[in-house]
């Protein structure tokens, strides 16, 4: 019995360790999706700012031929200006001119708000650019390594199953039944009794019972809980009492 129970101890250790290699792989492809969502909110703003600096590339070449209209204009104004024959027809020609210089002088104003503006959008793409890059390598890296990841987790998922099958072949078919049902309800089948009382659930063992696991030669289970008892002697003083 006593192999039997060390058999179920290594089987359980092993159990344990199946289901935290099964649950880490559960974590890798979140992790994936939250670094693909920040490349992509990445992309998406990089086109916006893309599109606004085409638009306002656009709207300042359609003021820079607006300004040119207008000097045109101004220059044909200033020809008529001097062709005039009468005061009044100066004044209109004149009040003429003076529209187009404010016309002008608006475009440039507008002009030289827009190319700021234009400076900006070309500073943050190419910061966006940049970090957007720098992601982007860092996504294919974080894919390389969870792929790695996931061949090494298979195989080792692989090789505790192996060394489970070795192990069960040790046990009784009733015994190992016993344990599975205790392990798919609880968790934990096999479990420690030190000091009298059941560590799994912290319940007091009857003294007779307790004095008869110690031998190791019978199959015990907690009252309580019903996991499978197992009694661990304390080890003794490397060193004699004096």
């Amino acid at each position: 019995m006593k192999s039997e129970l060390a058999a179920l101890e290594e089987l359980q250790h092993l159990d344990l360790k199946t289901l935290d290699l099964h649950n880490e792989p559960k974590g890798i492809p979140e992790n994936l999706e939250a670094m693909k969502a920040e490349v992509g909110h990445i992309a998406s703003l990089l086109q916006k700012e893309k599109e606004r600096l085409e638009e306002a590339e656009q709207w300042r070449l359609d003021r820079e031929k607006d300004v040119a209209a207008q000097n045109a204009m101004l220059a044909k104004s200033k020809v008529k200006l001097q062709t005039v024959r009468n005061e009044k027809e100066h004044k209109a020609v004149q009040r003429e001119i003076d529209n187009i210089r404010k016309n002008i002088q608006d475009r440039e104003e507008e002009a030289i708000k827009v190319m700021e503006a234009i400076e900006q959008y070309r500073s943050a793409i190419e910061d966006h650019t940049r970090e957007f890059g720098e992601l982007e390598a860092q996504l294919r890296e974080s894919e390389e390594q969870a792929k790695a990841r996931m061949a090494d987790l298979e195989e080792a998922i692989g090789k505790v199953n192996s060394r489970k099958g070795e192990i069960t072949a040790r046990v009784s078919p009733e015994l190992l039944r016993l344990y599975k049902r205790i392990h798919k309800r609880l968790g934990r089948a096999v479990v420690e009794a030190k000091d009298g009382y059941c560590m799994g659930c912290n319940m007091e063992i009857l003294a007779q019972a307790y004095n008869e696991l110690q031998r190791g030669d019978k199959l015990y289970q907690c009252a309580n809980c019903f996991r499978i008892l197992v009694f661990k002697p304390k080890e003794e003083s490397e060193e004699p009492a004096l």
